[in-house]
C-alpha cells in the first residue's frame, strides 16, 4: 500500500456518506475515520499496520448487539448495475443475506463487466446507489453488516 493509494482513500471517504472505511490489501490494514471537528477528540485518520506481523486487539466501545457494518466498493470506475439485465430480479436487495465472493452487483466499462462481490458474509442493509449510476473505483456501492 503506498501513500497516493492512502490519499485516494481519505478522498473517497471525504467524498462519501460514510463514516469509516476499513481494507486490507496486500498485507496492510487501514482504518480511516471521519472526524467530528473536534480536534482534542478525534482519533488519528490513518492507522496502517501490517497486519501479518501484528496482531489484531480489538477495544471498540461498540455494544455486543450492534452489527458491525462494512461498505461493498465499486472495482473500478463504469456504470453500476444492479441485475444482471434490464427487466430481471436484482442480484441483491435490503435484507437480503450473503455469502463472502457472493455476486451483488456488476460495474459496466467499455462494455466489459465486473463483478461486485460481496467481501465478507452478512446482510444487505442499504444500497448507496441506484440502478445505471456512474460510480468511480472504491465509491460505496452497499452497506454490509
Amino acid at each position: 500500500m503506498d501513500i497516493p493509494r492512502i490519499q485516494h482513500l481519505i478522498d473517497l471517504l471525504a467524498r462519501s456518506p460514510i463514516d469509516e472505511l476499513e481494507l486490507e490489501e496486500s498485507g496492510w490494514k487501514i482504518r480511516l475515520t471521519r472526524g467530528t471537528g473536534n480536534a482534542a477528540m478525534t482519533s488519528p485518520v490513518t492507522q496502517l499496520t501490517p497486519s501479518e506481523t501484528t496482531p489484531q486487539k480489538t477495544t471498540d466501545t461498540v455494544a455486543v448487539s450492534q452489527p458491525v457494518e462494512q461498505v461493498i466498493p465499486s472495482p473500478t470506475y463504469g456504470v453500476f448495475h444492479i441485475s444482471p439485465s434490464p427487466g430481471t430480479p436484482a442480484y441483491v436487495k435490503i435484507g437480503d443475506v450473503v455469502e463472502a465472493g457472493q455476486q451483488v452487483g456488476l460495474v459496466e466499462a467499455m462494455k466489459v463487466f465486473n463483478a461486485v462481490k460481496a467481501p465478507q458474509s452478512g446482510r444487505i442493509t442499504e444500497i448507496l446507489v441506484e440502478d445505471g449510476a456512474e460510480v468511480e473505483a472504491g465509491t460505496p456501492l452497499f452497506r454490509l453488516a
